[in-house]
């Protein structure tokens, strides 16, 4: 199927259609049967778009009759159902007269499919058409078409069930299924998805193999599952700061500091008002104005400090809260920057004083980063500001922004205008000749298109400076780099009609030629570029070019740029350019096995040379040799801890190299929050990433988790950090080199389900708070890492009784700070964040609940009748169900039955 001519032809494969009759009417006025006007080919496949009922019915993923896939038999696979329908009171066959299809999304690949008028294939990505048979008659009221198909992968969320199916002929404007469409729900403020068929076998359905063990997140399962410990002390929250400080101390319990008159800044030292003026803007948006009068308003006196110990790192503070005044003496005007963050994190809205303390305050990781995909669904500029306000409160200062993808490049390159003009939307065409193939249900969603203009970009750039936040841009290559390179071949053609072929070649992506059949983890067979073109080299170094131009004339040096290099497919094998290249005894390799790491040291080197490091996913990386790479690379880590990720930071830390963990199964913010249909995201490293997933984490000791933590399918695991041999004796592991330390971590957010702003920061907070909370802080409870050498497994007791309730007590206590604290500041700052499912028993007839985040309000309600408040566990009788509310109660969260 991935030959391109058999794929044109499946496309075409379609059946000429009977006409649309309608039956005469007699006008009672006149003896005249007055005849029906007929319909164009264009008005039937409109009529056709508003009136088809579409369903996806998923059946099971341990489904016992997978057909064979390529010969073979299959253990596993999923199995579901496509239903298409046509509403009762249709009249007459639904028809177009002329050759049609019915194409959608679907993010893992059909391989099988059975329909006794349909026809089902696979395109490229994530596109597949259906297409009738012969057999087929038209759309009849009260008849389903129903299509069954099988899957080689496993479905555990809805959200990967993309919208926007759209119908398509020769000739004709193609048309989106209107009931394919997703809604929003007023009360939550959540996608509903109408298509599909609600997950009513939940115990079943959530299952990725038969041997699956994990529990669907029910509320008895969430309630028997947060820590039984007494709550957190409200008395504490008023010295609560997230991310937590080094050491503080309190000065006086009972006494506070008013700043209802606001505060006035005395600078002193190589200090600037536009180095702390974003950290002045938080504090007015919480109620604390600045001023340049003396009257009443409280002193700040910042300094920076003139004796810098070697044990202060960059960001260190030191912040005094007196009876009449704040001093602050930082490291740097960043450290400064900081020390106000914590004093609006002091700050209870609805309140202007502030308890009386001492804090001496650093960061545990110089890295400390949010990641952020804009590339596969765009998110506005407006989304980014937002973001970068939200890390700044919370100390965060690298904003990793994923610019290009195979679904879209988003940022606009002064030299290369076709990167944008084809490559930054995408429309109801297969050709990709003006732009970019619908993927991921982004038919006729222009909403989830666009790019950031130089003038956006250095808005971003500027905007992140001034929050004391370094922008690391990805443009990933070679593979994930479809869009570029249908950009370019527009290009090539362009310049071919004008027969300019040296301006038509000179940043061409694609080797006309090569034959290679392959396909990527995400299923596409034409989204890796050329790496033995001199042309492709060409184009990245333009790209380089253009994009340290911006960073330079907004002020905000390019100082790092991620090269990506990550899950390259296996292309170019039968590339003539390839082979010439191979063939070329200058060159240090023999074979296509190494030119994924051609190209890598490649780019890596050119980058370097602009006076910029260079960073990569380790996958990538690991390929490459040491030698032929720059010094200073910052790897980023994305194994799963129970597939080894230890070994990969090791590996690599001996590379010296700097270490980025953006472990997936902790870190990746696209996956789901609970185990649960309704809950977005992928799954393939985690079933559940929430923000005490994240609390929990011990980046600097990734083996010991072992000792708490599950794989995908709810199992133990045991992990081996000491030095570990091969048969011939040679060293396959050893522990991280002596004191060792990674550079930071990284929190990832992917974009194939995030359809929305809402959908994005559904996605990132709460979680972006336990994020900052471990980039940040190093807590007493996190057993250091064993350079020895250690093996750890869920009886090897390192992580002992007594540290997981110290965890524990101060996860709930850091809970009750984001409930109570910060998530009303995000409601004042219109952050749409994810208000927990409510975990809820029924015992003696009284209902019991909670949740995860504490301070929001819980409801419940028996047998449908209006929502009351839940403050203590009350008689019940019926049919109980359980929501929580934001803090301004303006929007709700998902509802969930209380089974007895």
């Amino acid at each position: 199927m991935n030959n391109k001519k058999t794929l044109l032809a499946l496309t075409l494969t379609t059946v000429l259609l009977s006409a649309c009759e309608k039956e005469p009417s007699q006008n009672p006025n006149t003896s005249t049967v007055e005849k029906p006007v007929a319909m164009s080919p264009q008005q039937q496949l409109n009529e056709l778009a508003n009136k088809l009922v579409v369903k996806y019915n998923f059946l099971s993923n341990i489904e016992t009759d997978c057909p064979d896939f390529e010969g073979k038999p299959l253990d596993t696979c999923y199995g579901a159902e496509i239903l298409l329908s046509v509403p009762e009171g249709t009249t007459n066959n639904l028809t177009i007269d002329t050759p049609w299809q019915l194409n959608y999304s679907q993010v893992y690949p059909v391989y099988a499919s059975e329909g006794s008028d349909f026809e089902l294939v696979h395109l490229n990505g994530d596109i597949h058409v259906i297409s009738p048979k012969d057999s087929f008659a038209g759309f009849s009221a009260g008849e389903t078409q129903k299509i069954k198909l099988w899957v080689k992968s496993t479905l555990i969320t809805e959200s990967e069930l993309m919208p926007n199916y759209w119908l398509s002929a020769n000739g004709l404007a193609p048309a989106v299924v209107e009931s394919t469409k997703t809604l929003i729900d007023k009360e939550t403020g959540l996608e509903v998805q109408p298509y599909v068929v609600p997950f009513s076998d939940t115990v079943k359905q959530i299952k990725s193999a038969p041997d699956d063990i994990n529990q669907y997140a029910s509320a008895a399962w969430l309630y028997q599952n947060e820590p039984e410990l007494a709550p957190a002390d409200k008395k504490a929250l008023d010295f609560a700061i997230i991310p937590t400080p080094k050491s503080m101390q309190v000065i006086d319990e009972s006494a506070r500091l008013s700043l209802a008159n606001g505060i006035k800044l005395n600078l002193v030292g190589e200090i600037t008002y536009p180095e702390l003026s974003a950290a002045l803007e938080r504090l007015a948006l919480l109620g604390i104005n600045e001023s340049s009068e003396s009257n009443n308003t409280v002193p700040v006196n910042i300094s920076l400090n003139a004796e810098k110990p070697a044990d202060w790192q960059a960001g260190h503070y030191q912040l005094r809260v007196s009876e009449n005044s704040i001093a602050i003496a930082a490291q740097d005007a960043t450290g400064a920057f900081y020390a106000l963050q914590s004093l609006a994190s002091l700050v209870t809205l609805g309140s202007t004083d502030i308890p009386l303390v001492v804090i001496d305050d650093q960061p545990h990781y110089e890295y400390r980063g949010q990641h952020i995909d804009v590339a596969r669904n765009f998110q506005s500029k407006e989304f980014i500001f937002s973001l970068i306000r939200q890390m700044a409160a919370y100390k965060m200062n690298k904003l990793h922004l994923h610019l290009a993808e195979d679904e879209g490049w988003r940022l606009e390159m002064p030299s290369l205008p076709e990167l944008t003009q084809v490559g930054a939307k995408r429309c109801l065409d297969l050709s990709d000749n003006n732009c970019l193939q619908p993927q991921l249900g982004g038919a006729g969603a222009t909403e989830r298109d666009g790019y950031y203009s130089v003038a956006d970009y250095q808005e971003i750039l500027q905007l992140a400076t001034k929050h004391h936040i370094q922008v690391i841009p990805s443009l990933d290559m070679p593979g994930h780099s479809r869009a570029a390179i249908k950009a370019m071949e527009a290009r090539y053609h362009h310049y071919m009609k004008q027969e300019n072929e040296a301006e038509a070649l000179r940043y061409l992506l694609t080797d006309f030629d090569d034959k290679t059949v392959y396909s990527s983890i995400q299923n596409y067979n034409d989204n890796t570029l050329n790496i033995c073109m001199e042309s492709t080299y060409t184009f990245v170094d333009r790209v380089l070019e253009d994009l340290k131009l911006m960073h330079q004339q907004a002020g905000h040096p390019l100082a790092l740029y991620h090269i990506g290099a990550d899950e390259t497919a296996g292309a170019w094998v039968d590339s003539p350019v390839c082979k010439a290249l191979i063939a070329d005894d200058s060159n240090e390799f023999n074979d296509s096995k190494h030119l994924g790491a051609h190209f890598i040291e490649r780019v890596s080197n050119m980058v370097v040379a602009k006076g910029i490091a260079v960073g990569g996913w380790n996958d990538g990386l690991k390929e490459t040799q040491v030698d032929k790479m720059p010094s200073g690379v910052y790897s980023y880590i994305w194994d799963a801890l129970p597939w080894g990720a230890h070994k990969q930071v090791s590996e690599q830390a001996h590379r010296n190299w700097n270490i980025v963990l953006s472990t997936p199964d902790v870190l990746y913010f696209d996956f789901p929050y609970q185990i649960d249909p309704k809950e977005r995201g992928y799954k393939w490293a985690s079933r559940r990433v929430t923000a005490r997933t994240i609390f929990n984490f011990m980046p600097d000791n990734l083996p010991i988790h072992a000792e708490f933590r599950r794989d995908t399918l709810g199992k133990t695991f045991s992990v081996n950090d000491e030095v570990q041999h091969d048969e011939q004796g040679k060293i396959t592991h050893q522990p991280l080199p002596k004191n060792f330390t990674v550079k930071g971590i990284q929190g990832q957010i992917w974009g194939e389900t995030m359809r929305s702003r809402e959908q994005a920061e559904y996605m990132l907070y709460p979680r972006l708070f336990s994020l900052a909370e471990r980039a940040w802080h190093q807590a007493s409870w996190q057993v250091p890492y064993n350079y020895q050498g250690q093996s750890f497994s869920p009886t090897s007791g390192v992580f002992t009784e007594q540290l997981k309730q110290q965890r524990d007590e101060q996860w709930l206590a850091f809970s009750a700070a984001l409930g109570e604290k910060e998530l009303p500041k995000l409601e004042l700052d219109n952050v749409f964040y994810r208000v927990p499912t409510v975990g809820a028993v029924i015992e003696n007839g009284k209902l019991i609940a909670n949740t995860a985040i504490k301070g929001l309000p819980i409801e419940y309600r028996v047998n449908g009748a209006a929502w009351q408040i839940y403050q203590a566990p009350v008689e019940v009788d019926g049919n109980v169900e359980v929501r929580a509310r934001t803090r301004d109660s303006k929007r709700a969260g998902r509802i969930l039955p209380v089974v007895e």
